[in-house]
């Protein structure tokens, strides 16, 4: 009885062993984020960080890419395990298998949080004369990052439109420069809606540039054909900088992070657990997040139609925070 009473002991303690901090299985984790010529690339590294620092056996690597195309793409591949600096839109082109990835579907994709709202900004020298995308026929225009998912809308929107512009990809560095010595008259750069983008607020400081939108045609025309678009007027006086500006119409894009079914749902639950409880810390690195809840704004402003499945982890965190989450954001795989 006492040799016995050994091992149920024994059995025991071994047991709790395994299961002990100490023991838990360790996840290191690949995470896409975007150029690290960016200023989101700020944001990448620092929810890296808050998460890293989470005592949740979870170890992220930041890795560059070219944003949201090619994360979605990535977490397909199984390269990245998640992936931040994705647009709702696109991701829900790769679940849906249309326009972008009509040839690439996977239902796979889930929403892991938010970041913000933001506009895919057009940005063009101030004596250029231009006041709308239409007007940049024929002018060498920068869309952004090649493979990014601003720089594909604009692709497309200069081909719907039949507006005749000569689109320089190219990385935000050498798009910068070309800007500066007027090999091109603008550029896209995902924005805050109410401010520049950090970096073009410095560019603003030597070489005068204002901001162009889209007109009611234009948004007609591409709302017809991409229904999944989201444009947004900015009020005169929205951008802090340019207090002239507007009212212009503009390509907005709820943008935060995602993640497939592969990850687990315990998994996905300390990622946003950690963003969330690490908030003020990514916000002192990438500003642009203040006043937004990476939860809760994601339920309340996806239009009924436009949504992708969230994460099961991020489905468990919001109900454990007494946040509503609609039926049509729930997946097969969670459990309730």
């Amino acid at each position: 009885m006492r040799k016995r009473g050994f091992w149920i002991v024994f059995v025991v303690m071994f047991a709790l062993l395994l299961t002990s901090p100490a023991m838990a299985q360790k996840h290191y984790l690949n995470m896409g984020s975007t150029s690290s010529t960016s200023g989101v690339y700020a944001w990448c590294v620092a929810t890296a960080n808050v998460v890293n620092k989470a005592e949740n056996d979870i170890q992220v690597t930041v890795i560059e890419s070219g944003a949201a195309l090619d994360n979605l793409r990535k977490i397909k591949e199984g390269v990245f395990d998640f992936a931040l600096c994705v647009d709702l839109p696109s991701a829900f082109q790769m679940v849906k298998g249309m326009d972008t990835f009509e040839k690439e579907q996977w239902g796979d994709i889930r929403w892991l949080f938010m970041r913000n709202i933001t506009a895919d900004r057009l940005y063009v020298r101030k004596d250029s004369g231009v006041t709308t995308f239409t007007e940049l026929k024929g002018k060498k225009f920068s869309p952004g990052i090649p493979g990014s998912a601003s720089a594909e809308y604009i692709r497309k929107f200069n081909e719907l439109l039949s507006a005749g512009i000569q689109l320089i990809p190219a990385a935000y560095g050498d798009a910068i420069d070309a800007l500066k010595n007027g090999a091109i008259v603008g550029l896209q750069k995902t924005s805050p809606l109410d401010s520049l983008d950090a970096s073009m607020i410095e560019v603003n400081l030597t070489l005068p540039v204002t901001v162009i939108g889209y007109s009611e045609d234009d948004v007609a025309k591409i709302r017809e054909r991409y229904p999944y678009m989201i444009f947004l007027e900015t009020p005169k006086g929205k951008i802090k900088q340019l207090p002239d500006v507007g009212p212009v119409v503009e390509e907005c894009a709820i943008v935060g992070a995602v993640a497939s079914t592969r990850l687990p749902e315990e998994v996905g639950y300390e990622i946003v657990k950690a963003y969330v409880e690490g908030l003020e810390e990514v916000a002192s690195a990438y500003p642009a997040i203040k006043g937004w809840d990476p939860v809760a704004d994601f339920f309340e402003n996806v239009p009924p139609g436009g949504e992708i499945y969230a994460h099961a982890g991020l489905i468990r965190y919001a109900q454990e925070k007494g946040v509503e989450v609609p039926e049509r954001f729930i997946p097969p795989e969670y459990k309730k």
